[in-house]
């Protein structure tokens, strides 16, 4: 059993925040620098005209989201 502990992969606010505006779907800019670092991390991926989150860019969202408030960030 050499099972690892996948490594959680620690965002920037930007990209938080980008991450957070796409699953609650908000419309997407055509070019969008930050979105391109989340997809080459491989947190989301384009489907069609929409982007949509991985299933590693769900548990990375789930495991930030307890600390929404401990940068003094608030939506």
């Amino acid at each position: 059993m050499t099972d690892k502990k996948p490594k959680l992969v620690h965002l920037s606010q930007p990209q938080r925040a980008t991450l957070e505006g796409l699953s609650n779907r908000r419309p997407q800019l055509p070019t969008d620098p930050i979105r391109d670092e989340l997809v080459t991390l491989g947190l989301v991926v384009k489907q069609g005209a929409k982007w949509a989150l991985t299933p590693t860019g769900k548990k990375v969202l789930a495991a930030s989201s307890n600390r929404r408030n401990s940068g003094g960030f608030s939506v």
